[in-house]
């Protein structure tokens, strides 16, 4: 048996889930009868950039080089540093709609892109043997 990333809790309230690409708000401890739920929606590309950094820009700066490569050419679209910044851009206000920091994805001026957050939970799942998935981790 293995693990299978499900997705990550960011902060205490904002939820994301990697196969569906939901990312979510979902108060918690509201002594209110009602509350707001909010939700974001990405385009593919912003949705894989978004993925990419989460898993690989907690700790580390990522490249501009290695985004486009991996986010644009691995997906045969046409690199662009204008494009990478504008969805950066369009990303960073989607997640302050959430109530996350403007500057969440951060820019390292001549080293690439970082989140610019640690209270980042990544979620995983049991899966069999029988639903192996190349992106499980196994037990030791």
């Amino acid at each position: 048996m293995g693990y299978r990333l499900y997705g990550y809790v960011i902060g205490k309230e904002v939820h994301f889930e990697i196969d569906n690409g939901r990312l979510y708000r979902l108060p918690q401890g509201s002594t209110e009868k009602y509350f707001m739920f909010g939700s974001v929606l990405f385009n593919h590309t912003m949705l894989q950039l978004f993925i990419y950094l989460l898993q690989h820009g907690r700790q580390n700066i990522v490249t501009k080089e290695e985004l486009l490569r991996v986010v644009w050419e691995e997906n045969d679209l046409v690199p662009s540093t204008q494009r990478l910044w504008q969805v950066l851009k369009n990303l960073n206000r989607r997640l302050s709609l959430l109530g996350l920091p403007e500057d969440f994805i951060t820019s390292v001026r001549g080293s690439g892109y970082c989140i610019n957050y640690v209270d980042i939970t990544p979620i995983y799942y049991r899966v069999s043997e029988l639903h192996h998935h190349p992106e499980e981790i196994k037990e030791s």
